[in-house]
């Protein structure tokens, strides 16, 4: 499916390599980190707390699906796919940023994409009376919302919303076996 198709969406920047290699003594799987080169005119959104809904897109094709709201926002989230394979990833984590990797090798882009809510002043009953205090919706109903369009629209889920698919798709058996032989390296087993 398009990135077109999500009207509410803007293009952010892109998944790269990021400048400086990793100089520790741990077992790691690459020498750079991957990292969210933001268009200057996104740099301050991209750190900004928000209820985020992101998306992977590779040759207008959205690859993936995901939200975040945590501090940092968007750059923070891209950051925790970026050091996966120099940190202790999950299997989910780790296959991302490996197909981004595969992808970039192959001379593709992984574009960033995001739509977004911000803060709003909502007042709720407290311990003694109300309070009313500046919050965020849910990310998640965003990319709720998201991943339900693409799926009445295309009639799948992203490639690589893993988790979401469930059993019609698993992550597939090179990154399972990858991240395997990384986890026993790393745990100094081989």
């Amino acid at each position: 499916m398009k990135i077109s198709e999500f009207l509410n969406a803007f293009y952010v920047g892109d998944i790269v390599h990021h400048h400086s290699e990793y100089k520790g003594k741990k077992h790691v799987r690459y020498k750079r980190k991957l990292t969210l080169k933001p268009l200057p005119e996104h740099k301050k959104i991209v750190k900004e707390k928000l209820a985020i809904c992101y998306f992977m897109v590779i040759n207008g094709e959205v690859i993936k699906i995901g939200q975040t709201s945590g501090e940092d926002g968007l750059h923070s989230c891209m950051s925790f796919y970026g050091v996966a394979g120099l940190d202790d990833p999950s299997q989910t984590r780790f296959g991302i940023n490996f197909l981004m990797r595969e992808e970039m090798e192959k001379g593709n882009v992984v574009q960033i994409w995001m739509q977004y809510d911000e803060l709003f002043e909502h007042t709720f009953p407290g311990a003694i009376g109300p309070v009313t205090k500046m919050i965020l919706m849910s990310p998640k109903a965003i990319e709720e919302d998201c991943i339900e369009y693409h799926l009445k629209t295309a009639g799948k889920f992203p490639v690589w919303n893993f988790q979401e698919d469930g059993s019609k798709q698993s992550m597939p058996v090179r990154i399972k076996e990858a991240f395997a032989d990384y986890v026993n390296k790393r745990k100094g087993k081989i």
